[in-house]
């Protein structure tokens, strides 16, 4: 306890300066069962849905790290989440025992998603919510695959079954809806990733009404990579020969909204053992949305990391939309008329 102690006073200590550079401050922690505290401020009228963001790949509990093994740096997680209690958090690289960690430090949140081995097993890229201030209506898992709706297959160079979990999720109060995305690209073949976000940006545009969009994930593709350009709308994908895409839904990244020239912003710092970080972490969401803050939250304890990767938090406020709209008009021929190659 006193070493968890020690941590906790640590990383409350080296807070101040990066929330004071980054104008973002940490939610305080629960304390109880009447916690009463909303989890962004209350938008006004007609100003968006105002949510607190935090996708964090938090890397396999069965990893042999050392100092960094999860015995020893889920001291540290356990103080972001509880520090920063995101509205919602997309988690990446969780193994079902890490799952049932997370809840316990997440009191009052119910999460979603399945391994990628299909049921409790393999790695889950699961979606947290609080289910005090919002309530499930969808969801669902696909694989990043040429077979999307086949648990557990693989496709275009990966070497392990990657996935997706989406969400739509409606505030309790303002009965505001929106859909998250939490996704984990491969880490090795370029092709996988590339056909990994046009069906992701397929997925998106096929979901049942047109609420706004939120994507998280680890991409593992760097800021000017092909998939992240496909992504911002930026440049459009090689299929063949003769065909492109473009992305029918263009993202904003959150981070570089708000921070544009920072040079040293890497996500995946591989604890330090190597030369350079980074940055294959995001949180997007659409021209439309307004983001408020965002920041890289750059955490240690002595030598010892919560992860391989930095969590990102992001706020932002999304359009406004009904949440019981008609589904919009053309999805469907507009989808079909693009299919995935």
């Amino acid at each position: 306890m006193e070493k968890f102690k020690f941590a906790a006073d640590f990383i409350q200590q080296t807070r101040q300066p990066v929330t004071r550079f980054f104008g973002l401050s940490p939610k305080p922690a629960a304390s109880g069962p009447d916690r009463q505290e909303s989890s962004v401020e209350v938008p006004a009228p007609g100003a968006g849905l105002g949510l607190n963001v935090m996708s964090f790949n938090i890397r396999r509990g069965t990893r042999r790290d050392g100092r960094n093994s999860w015995i020893h740096r889920r001291r540290l997680v356990h103080e972001i989440l509880q520090g920063y209690r995101p509205d919602v958090l997309g988690l990446q690289e969780a193994l079902d025992f890490q799952m049932a960690e997370v809840h316990a430090m997440l009191p009052g949140y119910k999460s979603i998603g399945i391994g990628n081995l299909g049921g409790s097993r393999g790695l889950h890229n699961a979606v947290f919510y609080d289910s005090e201030r919002f309530s499930l209506s969808e969801e669902g898992t696909f694989w990043l695959s040429g077979t999307p709706d086949l648990p557990g297959s693989r496709g275009w160079g990966n070497i392990i079954p990657r996935i997706c979990t989406w969400v739509r999720l409606i505030e309790n109060t303002s009965q505001q809806a929106f859909y998250f995305y939490n996704t984990h690209l491969d880490h090795l073949s370029l092709r996988s990733r590339k056909k990994s976000v046009l069906l992701l940006t397929q997925r998106i545009s096929m979901r049942s009404l047109p609420d706004p969009i939120v994507l998280t994930g680890d991409f593992n593709a760097g800021e000017m990579s092909m998939p992240i350009q496909y992504l911002k709308g930026n440049k459009p994908l090689r299929i063949n020969l003769s065909v492109k895409k473009t992305n029918p839904v263009p993202l904003m990244d959150t981070f570089r909204q708000r921070h544009p020239k920072i040079r040293n912003a890497g996500t995946y710092h591989g604890y330090n053992r190597y030369f350079i970080r980074l940055k294959l972490d995001y949180i997007f969401v659409p021209a439309s949305a307004r983001v408020i803050d965002a920041e890289i939250i750059s955490r240690r304890w002595e030598n010892c990391y919560p992860s391989d990767h930095f969590p990102l938090l992001a706020r932002v406020d999304l359009p406004v939309s009904m949440a019981f709209a008609a589904p919009r008009p053309g999805y469907q021929d507009a989808v079909s008329a693009c299919p995935p190659h």
